[in-house]
């Protein structure tokens, strides 16, 4: 089952994944280890502009249960998380490659349990098995010097859009029939006006969270199998956002 990091690999596109503290590309075991970067890495090459030309980055997980981790989810300190997304837009858009950078921010959760839009099916890659159906909206940012200003796009894209630009952008083969129906989400952006430099600053205080008290945590052994997977396969695991 090839990925979006062996299209990038096979067209010579550089790439890395940069993680806080449980890498998910631990599930294929050590084949990715060659692309992964820690995120104080992340940092240092947001300042140099020496990020990839793909790069992909992913929040501290670890804690969930005791609400110290920093990825919004419940039972997280949001506050955590939101201190996090800042430290990455500062970054981002303080290098010398925000000039020619797209950052996406996508949830893979809504925050409640109603949404007025009724879920439709997209191609499912795997109809026997009946994924096609679609589920509710989920907030996404696109963060770039051609983003349109003060817009919301309106039509239905996916987090397989991501990987549409992907390949879009680098002239990629679709991974399956679901990326390759998908929405190229690219299209929010502007290429016909000269870049805007221009980046907003917010004071967002760091997040220092206090672990849950006793009866107040949840038993997230998901992550702390990840973790052990990870490490059996020479992952580095453990880290501070």
């Amino acid at each position: 089952m090839p990925t979006i990091w062996d299209r990038l690999a096979d067209r010579g596109v550089s790439h890395s994944y940069y993680y806080v503290d449980t890498p998910f590309l631990a599930l294929w075991g050590p084949k990715y280890l060659d692309i992964a970067r820690t995120w104080p890495q992340f940092l240092a090459d947001c300042a140099t502009g020496s990020l990839p030309a793909v790069s992909f980055l992913d929040p501290k997980f670890q804690d969930e249960g005791t609400g110290t981790s920093a990825d919004d989810h419940p039972h997280a300190d949001i506050r955590a998380g939101q201190s996090f997304l800042n430290q990455v837009y500062e970054a981002v858009t303080g290098g010398p490659a925000w000039g020619r950078t797209a950052l996406v921010i996508n949830y893979d959760e809504w925050g409640g349990f109603f949404d007025h839009v009724p879920p439709a099916v997209a191609p499912d890659a795997t109809p026997e098995r009946g994924t096609g159906q679609r589920g509710f909206r989920t907030p996404a940012m696109m963060i770039s010097p051609r983003a349109k200003r003060h817009h919301v796009a309106h039509h239905v894209y996916d987090h397989t859009s991501v990987l549409k630009m992907i390949e879009w952008r680098w002239r990629l083969d679709p991974l399956t029939k679901r990326d390759a129906a998908a929405r190229n989400i690219a299209e929010v952006l502007d290429f016909s006006r000269a870049p805007n430099l221009h980046a907003p600053r917010w004071s967002v205080p760091a997040a220092v969270s206090a672990p849950c008290g006793p009866g107040g945590t949840a038993d997230y052994t998901d992550w702390r199998n990840l973790g052990a997977l990870a490490q059996e396969h020479g992952w580095r695991v453990g880290g501070t956002v």
